[in-house]
């Protein structure tokens, strides 16, 4: 049976209910059909597909994944095509939309194109900019005396599951180095809650930080709680602190 699913600008998207091969549809003429895949490789239903018409503004084409992870969307008969796809998850309270990873991440045609998609916890993003995994910018307080960031080694331990619901791990970071894109960031955190602790190491040997939210009035604490927010001036999934010694 063959449902429509929505129509916005010129272009028609619709659905299908016959169940594919359990691999995911193949190629078909016209269409563009995949599969979508939770961060264990099982198929997951009702996530959203976006088939964006990159020759006609504002035109778009969404279709969702049936029961066995699979989409199919019939195209225009007009354009070239890139597709997209993101799960929305509500974790601690907040409500988090994440892009997931195309196998192929390059547009294709009328004639129809297959794309799969994952979601994954980290990883470079296929267009080179950024990355799948959260993000915490670090911020030297006023009254800091430390001028070497990239010593400084951070200390992440999981507060419950991460957001797919796995168990995460502690983990052990530091910033990129001066004038490299990573430096004043920690990046790529699997997206959970995390306690935070930090350590300077420098000339006079290793020294615990104090730390803090760097948009609130708290007080600098030896350990942080972070809950990375889902949206914010300066990117999505990120969390911003301050540090002193």
């Amino acid at each position: 049976m063959l449902q429509c699913a929505l129509i916005v600008g010129l272009v028609a998207a619709c659905t299908t209910d016959d169940e594919p091969g359990i691999d995911g549809p193949g190629s078909k003429k016209g269409y563009a059909t995949g599969k979508v895949t939770d961060t264990e490789g099982k198929p997951v239903k009702g996530v959203e597909v976006v088939i964006d018409n990159t020759m006609i503004y504002a035109s778009y084409s969404l279709g969702n994944t049936d029961a066995n992870g699979n989409y199919e969307i019939q195209l225009p008969k007009v354009g070239t095509f890139m597709a997209s796809a993101q799960i929305v998850k509500q974790y601690n309270g907040r409500r988090y939309e994440l892009d997931l990873d195309p196998d192929v991440y390059e547009g294709f045609s009328i004639d129809g194109a297959v794309r799969n998609f994952q979601w994954k916890l980290t990883g470079e993003r296929p267009e080179g900019e950024g990355y799948y995994g959260a993000t915490v910018g670090l911020n030297k307080s006023l009254y800091s005396s430390i001028y070497d960031e990239e010593n400084i080694e951070f200390t992440l331990t999981p507060v419950g599951d991460l957001i797919d619901g796995s168990k995460g791990k502690t983990l052990k970071m530091k910033s990129g180095k001066p004038y490299s894109k990573t430096y004043g960031y920690l990046v790529d955190i699997p997206l959970g809650r995390y306690e935070m602790t930090a350590y300077y190491n420098g000339e006079g040997g290793k020294a615990p930080l104090k730390l803090r939210n760097h948009f609130s009035e708290d007080e600098y604490e030896s350990k942080l709680v972070i809950d990375f927010e889902p949206s914010t001036m300066w990117g999505r999934n990120s969390f911003y602190i301050s540090y002193m010694e």
